[in-house]
């Protein structure tokens, strides 16, 4: 049987949890260890395919790409787990050179969610039997993915976390959409993008932390959640389609069907309200943000 189909990123990213939430190791995991979830758009959808509810957070995304450059959301910024910190309380700030005071993750252990934990807290906690669940902002052709980091500290919270991989060797999955596949090695890229060296950067200027794991595309997801075979034929779209995928399902009448049933459950799928921050008056701007707002008629 052969199906084509379309989705837009937002489709791409709950397609792609409904087979996370599926797959063997997150299972394992969540019936004997932990499951720690880094806020994204790309994870929103996956804490809610595992517990049934809705990230109960104002944070369900850090940092962004937004039409005027690279950015944070308000939530982030808000409340006494903000990101940033006055000099009176610098050591709770993630994004000011501290990256395990990162407080905003997503836990599931013993079948409950909780957040509010230090990622250094977590990270020592983790083991083999334990899942890592971050999205990511690029993907090449060998499969490895390059995670944005604005962070004053190298790396931020995604190179903290490899390294804590590499040492207890607990699973990273990195759900993405085909629409993040750069035509470049991530390796490569990595090395131009050179977070401190920037002389102009439209946001937050961003280094590229090349990073290795499970990850799971809108091709993954299908042949783990009906075992047929997706193979895309074109991107981009008008209208709000902006970034689409669209695939040819092939295989059983059985499996592509079971295919059509799960990407028909994603259409139309909805993330929370994006609060991108007034650059005038964002508490980054001093510290971590490059952008200027003299003359640029598109703010």
């Amino acid at each position: 049987m052969l199906a084509q189909v379309s989705l837009i990123p937002t489709e791409s990213k709950n397609l792609i949890a409904k087979a996370v939430a599926q797959m063997d190791v997150v299972k394992q995991a969540l019936a004997g260890g932990l499951v720690v979830i880094h806020p994204s758009s790309s994870t929103y959808f996956i804490v809610d395919e595992i517990t049934g509810q809705k990230p109960p957070t104002n944070c369900w995304v850090c940092g962004m790409v937004a039409p005027k450059g690279t950015c944070v959301e308000m939530g982030a910024l808000m409340g006494t787990r903000a990101i940033f910190a006055d000099a009176e309380h610098h050591e709770r700030s993630s994004i000011r050179g501290n990256p395990g005071a990162f407080s905003h993750s997503w836990v599931i252990k013993e079948g409950k969610l909780s957040t509010n934990i230090p990622l250094s807290t977590l990270l020592a906690e983790m083991g083999s039997r334990d899942i890592y669940i971050k999205g990511a902002n690029a993907l090449d052709t060998k499969g490895t993915v390059g995670v944005l980091w604005g962070n004053l500290a190298e790396g931020g919270t995604a190179g903290m976390v490899m390294a804590a991989q590499r040492q207890k060797e607990f699973n990273v999955i990195f759900p993405i959409g085909l629409e993040k596949l750069v035509p470049f090695s991530i390796e490569e890229v990595a090395k131009e993008a050179k977070r401190f060296n920037y002389d102009y950067c439209m946001g937050m200027p961003c280094g590229l932390l090349p990073c290795r794991g499970i990850v799971v595309t809108e091709l993954r997801a299908i042949e783990i959640l009906s075992s047929a075979a997706a193979i895309p034929i074109s991107a981009g779209g008008l209208g709000g389609a902006e970034g689409a995928i669209t695939l040819v399902i092939k295989g059983s009448e059985e499996q592509v069907t079971k295919a059509i049933e799960y990407i028909e459950q994603s259409k139309g799928a909805k993330l929370p309200q994006l609060r991108i921050p007034n650059c005038s008056d964002c508490p980054l701007t001093a510290t971590n943000c490059g952008f200027s707002l003299k003359g640029k008629p598109w703010i």
